[in-house]
This record gives structure tokens, C-alpha cells and sequence, in this order.
């Protein structure tokens, strides 16, 4: 490993000496979207990004709660912006912003895409159409093709999103995945019309958002990352139409907004449809949520169980800054539902009726937040969290603690977890730090406790871990920004083993996996941006045979990233990687850049390269993209296993978007 680390620091410096010019820096959503362990389907952070673009905040009358919704947007810079307005009147235009103490032209240039002042500007939409349709395909055919997908391999989404005034809008979501039969397997629509600001109603597929996400929120959220602030915080947005592709999230039905003064009331009715596994007419063994209907069995699965739910959320505003809220629902299925495994899943919801309710909580004074929220399932289990964020001059501060019993049941929930998401079986307190050390160095950091009171589904026992994160920043002019950063994370896993007589052994031990990362990113030209990256991985078994500063396995990792934006209309990004790892558990992540809509966190392992480049074209009414990559690994033959296996060691793939708005 030691030469092919020596030749692919020579290839990376070889390049960096021969680039000439770079781009404009990271942007904050780029940060944002790194750090999110998502699915490469859908981000919260698309969703609220492509609705700001949209419907940009108007600058003179958006409210904190507003100025929340802006992803990475500190709590500083969000009392800087009603400070200067309470001081300096009505913003004149959006370049105004600059004068704001706080933000720089880097902050500016990613606020002008979500703000707008009327008097010099127009929001982006006040009527219109959007359609995107998108192809996607694996060039080196899988082996399920030959015998166990009967259908086509392409992927296909298509989606129509409409706005007629201010009053109506809606959408239409088709998708077909890879090996399914229909164009449209996947089939969404809405339709919500906004009466006024105090009456709302949406019909058809739709999310429901309410406080901290321990009674209801949709399939996606943020985890920790890069960001050790924002990411802690829900910023409930209500009801939407559900334009996502996760297909057991959406309910199906209607949505009815009230507000009064400072009183807002919502309430809702679904009945759906959901994929899971039939044991008997009247039974099934749990939910399938793989969304796929590429064979028999799969298909066999799809709408086997049906799901009546009703439910309201109502919030009061009080002075100062708070407030408090009171949400739930009430869900009946038509099958009981029953997982037959009562030792890993000894706490999974199993019946036909559920009952969750919550009260939730919300305080801004000043430079301080304070948020939490209670929840109870209909077997009196509790989930509750309680946090706050504090910006001091130069510095923000974030706490969070979480406790979710073992046995709290919620199929619609997404709460802060280090578990994805899960709101059952788990404790946990959260310390973050974001620090303007100099107006050109930047320091991120936190620290995450958590434990597990009972045992998990992989692991046997009940356990404990934690995770730190630091990421320092430093800029020098506007041509350079070098950021260090190092991530550990410690939790006991369940490990097979050979013994002395050569059988599997299974073992719970504590593994410890540390990373290391240094990226230069350069810029010298507004058209062209290059970056390099090197990150270096360790994971650890600490055994009894062991030392525990041993290093068991290694992983490497370096990219050279550019982008150049040759024309006005034109844009080409592109990525050349190399990676060696001992194995998946050493594996390193990369954010790629994709088709717009997508968010691609990718895992390398093994022994190989990885380059793709990104064509984005933009002309009038119509945005053109295009995808190509090639993953090559050496040390392999094959590439997966079972039906998704490739004969060969090279996986090609190719993806086309268009994006037309009028």
C-alpha cells in the first residue's frame, strides 16, 4: 500500500501544479449536503433549497422563523439580519446584506438564490411550470438481469410541478426503479389551494411536519456532520405535498390549515396503501420499505396492508418569542401486524391500532434558542428531547439531550438520533461548537454520547458509544481555503472470528474508527474551481488479544475535484478518485456532485479508482444534465453479490436529466 500511496500523492501535486485557475468556494449547502448520510434518492436539504429558490423570502418582512428555514444560516446572523433592519429600516435591495455585520461575500453570494427585495425585485414564481424527467442506467448489466428481474433496467423518474398565482399548486411524482415492469410503479399527485393566509386545504399525497419530529415528520432529516449547529434543530414546515420517493412515507388524503391571530390548527386524514409481507389473510410479519417490485416475491408484497390514519396539530404563539404546541394521531391498520422475531425485534409495534401524541415547544430571546419536545405512544411509552443553541459574538453553542424508550412506537417519526432517525432505544446528548476564531478560521466541533437500553437489531446486548468531530477552516485571501479534519467514532459491534480450531466465533467488541481528512480548495478565477482531498482511516477491533492502539485495518482516499463553468450556460464538473481500504468497515465516503435532485453519498472500499463527469447545460427555458462515471476495482473479479452482482471488475453507469420551466 505504502508505493500506491507515494504514486497517488505524486499524481494529485502533479495535477495541483499544472492548475491554473479554481473556482469560487464551497458553498454552504455543499457543506450541508456532505455531511448527510442519505439516501442518494432524495435530502431535506434539496427539498428546502428548491422550495427558498422558488419562493424566495421576502427580505423586509421575513420573520425569525423564516430566516430559520435558510439551511446553515446561524442564529447570529439570523438576529444580524433583524437587527440592522430594526435599525436601518427596509432593505433597499439585496446587496444590501454585506452591510450586515457577519456576512461576507461568500454567505451573500448563497442568500441572494433564497431572498429578494419587491421594490427592485420579483419573486421567481408567481405561476408557472416545472417538469423533470430523468434516465438512469448501468452500462455493465448485473446478473438479476439474465434470471431474477424480469423487466427493464432503466430508471425513470419523472415529476410536473405547477403554480397557478399564489392560490393553487401541486405536483405529480412517476418513477419505475431499475428491473421494475411500469414507467409509473411509483405514482404521487397533489393539489393544495391557499385560500388565503389564514385557510389552507391540500388533496392527494402529502407530509406532515410538527415540532421536533417525535409525533410526525417525513422519511429524511439531518444528521451530524461538518455543521456541528444547524443540523440539531428541526425547522417544522407543516404540511406539504409529498414530491419524494420513498415509497411507505407519503399519506394519501386531505389537509386542512386554520390560523387565527396567533392560533394555527391542522388537521388531517389518511388512508394508504403500504408494501409488506403477508403471512395470512389477516396478518403481516412487518412492513416492506424497500419501495421494489422487480420480482414475483416483491411484487407480491406490494399494498398488502392498509393504513387508516387521523390526526391535528395546534400551536399558539405567546409574546417573547414562544411557542408551545400540541399535535397526535390515531392509526388503524387492516392487518395486524406481528414480527415473528421476538429477540431482536422485541419492542417493534405489533398490533392494528397505534395512538401517538406530543406537546412540543419552542423559545427564541435574543441571541438564545430553547426547543424541545414530549411524545407518547398508545403503550405509554415515552420519547422526549430538550435543547438550545446560543450565539455569543463570535461563537454559537449547541446542546441537545434525547431519551427514547426501548419501547416508544412511531412508524411516522424522525427524531435527532444517532441511530438514522430512529426515535425508540436510545439516549444520547449532543455538545456542538462553532467558533469565528479570526474572521478567516473557522473551528467546528462535537461531541456525542449515546447509549442503547436494550439491545439492537445487529448487536446483542444493550451498549454504549460516542462520536467527536473537528473540522478546522482556514481561509487565506479569497484564494485559498485549507480545511483539517478529524472524526472518531467508537461503538461495540458483533464481529465473526476464526477460533483455533478454525470455527466462526462471534465476539462483541468495541471498534474505534478514526479519520483523518485534508482538502485545499483554490480560487483564482470565478469560472474554475479545483479541489484536492486526502483522507486517511483506521479502524480498530480492541480485543482481548489485541492492543488497543493497534490499527487492525487502513483506508486511503484522494480526489482531485474541478469544475469550470467554460460559458455563461455551460457548466462541467468532474472527479478523479483512488481508494484502498482492507475492507467495508475501513470504507471512506464522498459527496459527489449529481443530477440536480439527487444527493450521492458514496461508500469505497476494496482496492480501485472511481472518476465521473457532470455536464449541466442551461438554456432559456430548459436545463440539460448529464452524468457519466466508471468505478474500476482491482482487487476483484466481480463487483456485488447475488442478483445484483457484475461479472467483471468495471461499474459504468449513465444518467440524463431535463428540466423545463415556463
Amino acid at each position: 500500500m505504502a508505493m500506491k500511496l507515494h504514486f497517488m500523492i505524486f499524481v494529485m501535486f502533479a495535477i495541483l501544479l499544472t492548475a491554473t485557475s479554481i473556482l469560487a468556494q464551497e458553498t454552504v449547502a455543499e457543506k450541508l449536503l456532505e455531511t448527510q448520510e442519505e439516501s442518494d434518492e432524495q435530502s431535506e436539504l434539496y427539498e428546502i433549497l428548491l422550495k427558498l429558490q422558488d419562493h424566495p423570502l421576502d427580505l423586509n418582512s421575513a420573520t425569525a422563523e423564516e430566516l430559520e428555514l435558510i439551511p446553515g444560516l446561524s442564529l447570529e446572523l439570523r438576529q444580524a439580519i433583524l437587527q440592522y433592519r430594526k435599525q436601518h429600516g427596509r432593505f433597499k435591495s439585496a446587496e444590501e446584506l454585506l452591510q450586515v455585520p457577519g456576512i461576507d461575500s461568500e454567505t451573500f453570494d448563497y442568500l441572494r438564490e433564497l431572498v429578494y427585495v419587491p421594490q427592485t425585485q420579483k419573486p421567481k414564481i408567481a405561476s408557472g411550470f416545472r417538469v423533470r424527467s430523468r434516465v438512469s442506467d448501468r452500462i455493465d448489466r448485473p446478473v438479476g438481469f439474465d434470471s431474477t428481474y424480469q423487466f427493464s433496467p432503466p430508471k425513470i423518474y419523472n415529476r410536473i410541478q405547477y403554480q397557478i398565482t399564489s392560490k393553487i399548486q401541486g405536483g405529480v411524482v412517476l418513477e419505475k426503479d431499475s428491473g421494475e415492469q411500469r414507467w409509473d410503479d411509483l405514482r404521487l399527485y397533489h393539489v393544495q389551494f391557499n385560500a388565503s393566509e389564514n385557510f389552507s386545504i391540500l388533496l392527494g399525497h402529502f407530509l406532515v411536519e410538527i415540532g421536533q419530529g417525535l409525533v410526525l415528520w417525513g422519511p429524511y432529516g439531518f444528521s451530524k456532520g461538518a455543521d456541528s449547529v444547524f443540523p440539531i434543530k428541526k425547522r417544522a414546515r407543516g404540511f406539504r405535498g409529498y414530491s419524494s420517493v420513498d415509497e411507505n412515507a407519503a399519506l394519501y388524503g386531505g389537509v386542512v390549515k386554520l390560523a387565527v391571530q396567533n392560533l394555527e390548527a391542522t388537521f388531517f386524514a389518511s388512508k394508504t396503501k403500504l408494501d409488506a409481507t403477508a403471512t395470512s389473510d389477516d396478518e403481516v410479519s412487518g412492513l416492506f420499505a424497500t419501495g421494489f417490485h422487480r420480482t414475483e416475491n416483491e411484487i407480491s408484497k406490494r399494498d398488502a396492508l392498509s393504513e387508516s390514519l387521523g390526526g391535528a396539530a395546534v400551536h399558539y404563539s405567546f409574546p417573547l418569542g414562544i411557542t408551545v404546541g400540541a399535535s397526535g394521531y390515531f392509526s388503524k391498520y387492516d392487518k395486524s401486524i406481528n414480527d415473528p422475531d421476538l429477540i431482536r425485534q422485541r419492542f417493534a409495534f405489533r398490533g392494528k391500532e397505534n395512538t401517538v401524541v406530543g406537546l412540543d415547544w419552542d423559545w427564541r430571546v435574543r441571541g438564545a434558542n430553547l426547543f424541545g419536545e414530549f411524545a407518547r405512544s398508545k403503550n405509554g411509552a415515552l420519547a422526549w428531547l430538550m435543547g438550545g443553541m446560543l450565539g455569543v459574538e463570535r461563537a454559537q453553542l449547541a446542546v441537545l439531550y434525547r431519551d427514547y424508550a426501548k419501547d416508544f412506537q412511531n412508524q411516522h417519526g424522525f427524531g435527532f438520533a444517532d441511530a438514522n432517525g430512529s426515535t425508540q432505544n436510545e439516549r444520547g446528548f449532543y455538545t456542538g461548537l462553532n467558533f469565528k476564531i479570526t474572521p478567516r478560521t473557522t473551528l467546528n466541533a462535537y461531541y456525542d454520547i449515546f447509549s442503547h437500553p436494550w439491545r439492537t437489531f445487529f448487536e446483542p446486548q444493550p451498549w454504549e458509544g460516542n462520536e467527536f468531530l473537528s473540522q478546522l477552516e482556514q481561509r487565506f485571501g479569497t484564494q485559498i481555503r485549507i480545511t483539517l479534519r478529524f472524526r472518531e467514532n467508537n461503538r461495540p459491534e458483533t464481529q465473526t472470528f476464526r477460533d483455533e480450531l478454525e470455527r466462526d466465533k462471534e465476539e462483541f467488541v468495541a471498534t474505534t474508527k478514526r479519520q483523518w481528512r485534508l482538502q485545499m480548495d483554490y480560487t483564482l478565477n470565478p469560472r474554475v474551481r479545483v479541489r484536492s482531498r486526502l483522507e486517511y482511516v483506521t479502524y480498530n477491533l480492541n480485543r482481548f488479544d489485541r492492543s488497543s492502539g493497534e490499527a487492525s485495518e487502513q483506508g486511503f482516499l484522494m480526489y482531485q475535484d474541478f469544475r469550470i463553468q467554460p460559458t455563461k450556460a455551460l457548466t462541467i464538473a468532474g472527479r478523479l478518485t483512488f481508494f484502498d481500504t482492507d475492507s467495508f468497515d475501513s470504507a471512506v465516503f464522498q459527496y459527489e456532485n449529481d443530477l440536480p435532485g439527487l444527493v450521492t453519498n458514496r461508500g469505497l472500499f476494496g482496492e480501485g479508482a472511481r472518476w465521473y463527469v457532470l455536464l449541466s447545460y442551461n438554456y432559456r427555458l430548459f436545463d440539460l444534465s448529464v452524468k457519466y462515471s466508471e468505478t474500476f476495482r482491482d482487487d476483484v473479479e466481480v463487483i456485488g453479490s447475488g442478483p445484483d452482482q457484475i461479472n467483471g471488475n468495471l461499474d459504468r453507469r449513465i444518467g440524463a436529466q431535463l428540466d423545463v420551466k415556463w
